[in-house]
C-alpha cells in the first residue's frame, strides 16, 4: 500500500485557473457523466464542475465525495460507468492508519498504554537492537512515523518479487498474508533504528503494523475485533471494517489500476502490507464529524501535536497536520491502494468543514488533492 503526501493547498490563482479549465469542459462532458445529485446550490455547482474536469482525464471512472459543513452532511457521486452510492464500500488505503492511531488513543484513555512508553515494555523477550545511542523507540513514534525503523522488516528477494508480479492481485495478497504477527515480531529482532527515534519524519507502514501487534497484546484480542467494536460503540460507524464478508463484498465499487483495467477486490490480510480499512462515504462523514466535534476523548487525543511545528507540518497520532494559505490549521491523510482506489480525507476544524474524496482509480494522488483544493477554495470565495 502506498501513499503520496498531500501538498500544501494550491495558491488561490492556481485554483481559479483549474476551475476555469473545468468550466470550459462542462458542456463537453456533462452528458456522459452520471450523477445522483441535482444541482441546486453554489456548492453543488462548484463540485460538479471540478469533478467533470477530473473525469475528463483518461482512465478515470467514478468519484464519490462527502462534505461536512457546519453540521450539514452532503454526498455526491459521479461516474462514467456504474454510478456508486454513498453506502457502497471502498478500500480507503492508508487513511486506515488514522483508525489504528485512534484505537491507540483509546488504549491511552483506558490507561492500558502510555505514549511515552518504550515499545519494549510490551514485547516478550529482549530487544536490545531497538534503540539508537541509548534512545529507545516510544509508542508515539510508531503512530507519528518517527520510529527510525526500516520501512520493511523483511525485504522480498528479486526472484520472489518477480514471481509475485506475474500473479493476480488476490493471489499476491494471499501470499503476503502468510507474513503474520509472529513473522513481524521475529524480524523485529533483526532491525535497528538508523537515527534517534522521534527526531525525523519518515513515513512507515510497517511501524504502524508493529503498533497494531502491540495493541493486540495489551488487549489480548484481534485488531479486527478491537477497531470494529470501537467504531460501532463509540462513533456509531456500522459500515467500516478491516475485512469485508461476502455480502459486503457485493457492495464494493469496482476498482481500477492506472491503465484503467478492473482490479478484483481482495481483503488485505497479514502484517506485510500496511493497515487496511474498508468504508462508505456515509460512514466516513460520521468519522469526519467525530473528528471535527471532538466529543470523543480518543479522537481528540489523535489531534494533539506529537511531532513537528505548530505553524507548519506536524503529526498528531496518525493524522498529518499543516497550515493553509490563511495560516489555519488542517488535518489530513490520503491513501493509494493496489486494489484500485485513491482516497483523501481533509479536516478544517476552524471552519467546521471536512471533505472526503474517493476515486476508483490509482492514477495520481496529486490529482485528487487538486480536486479537493479547487472545491474548497471556490467554496471559501463564495462564502466570505
Amino acid at each position: 500500500m502506498f501513499i503520496t503526501m498531500l501538498s500544501k493547498p494550491l495558491p488561490m490563482f492556481l485554483g481559479l485557473l483549474l476551475l476555469l479549465n473545468s468550466l470550459s469542459l462542462t458542456g463537453q462532458h456533462l452528458n456522459s457523466i452520471k450523477t445522483d445529485h441535482i444541482v441546486k446550490t453554489q456548492l453543488d455547482t462548484i463540485v460538479a464542475r471540478a469533478v467533470e474536469d477530473y473525469l475528463s482525464r483518461d482512465n478515470t471512472h467514478s468519484v464519490s465525495i462527502g462534505i461536512y459543513n457546519r453540521g450539514h452532511k452532503i454526498t455526491y457521486n459521479y461516474s462514467k460507468d456504474n454510478l456508486p452510492n454513498a453506502n457502497n464500500y471502498y478500500n480507503i488505503g492508508s487513511v486506515a492508519k488514522t483508525f489504528a492511531a485512534t484505537l491507540l488513543a483509546q488504549a491511552v484513555i483506558e490507561k492500558k498504554i502510555n505514549l511515552d512508553d518504550d515499545v519494549r515494555k510490551y514485547l516478550t523477550g529482549s530487544y536490545p537492537n531497538l534503540q539508537y545511542n541509548g534512545h529507545g523507540i516510544l509508542i508515539k513514534h510508531l503512530a507519528n512515523h518517527t520510529s527510525a525503523l526500516p520501512k520493511t522488516f523483511r525485504s522480498l528477494s528479486a526472484k520472489v518479487a518477480d514471481s509475485l508480479s506475474l500473479l493476480s492481485i488476490p493471489k499476491q495478497v494471499d501470499y503476503l498474508a502468510n507474513y503474520n504477527r509472529n513473522s513481524l515480531l521475529v524480524d523485529l529482532r533483526k532491525v535497528r533504528p538508523d537515527t534517534i527515534p522521534g527526531t525525523k519524519f519518515s513515513y512507515n507502514s510497517t511501524a504502524v503494523m508493529l503498533l497494531i501487534a502491540l495493541l493486540e497484546t495489551i488487549y489480548a484480542d484481534s485488531y479486527e475485533h478491537l477497531v470494529s467494536s470501537y467504531l460501532k460503540t463509540h462513533l456509531g460507524m456500522q459500515h467500516t471494517a478491516p475485512y469485508l464478508d461476502e455480502a459486503q463484498k457485493r457492495e464494493v465499487i469496482q476498482g481500477h489500476n492506472n491503465k484503467g483495467q478492473p482490479v478484483p477486490f481482495a481483503n488485505l490480510r497479514g502484517f506485510y502490507i500496511g493497515p487496511t480499512m474498508n468504508s462508505t462515504i456515509n460512514d466516513l462523514l460520521t468519522y469526519m464529524e467525530a473528528n471535527l466535534k471532538l466529543t470523543d476523548k480518543a479522537v481528540e487525543l489523535t489531534h494533539q501535536l506529537t511531532y513537528g511545528k505548530e505553524d507548519g507540518f506536524g503529526m498528531g497520532l496518525g493524522w498529518m497536520i499543516n497550515t493553509d494559505e490563511r495560516g489555519v490549521r488542517y488535518f489530513y491523510h490520503d491513501g493509494n491502494t493496489k486494489i484500485g482506489y485513491n482516497t483523501l480525507c481533509v479536516l478544517y476544524p476552524a471552519d467546521a468543514y471536512g471533505i472526503v474524496i474517493i476515486v476508483n482509480d490509482t492514477i495520481d494522488q496529486r490529482q485528487v488533492g487538486e480536486l479537493e483544493n479547487i472545491i474548497r477554495h471556490q467554496f471559501l470565495m463564495h462564502n466570505q
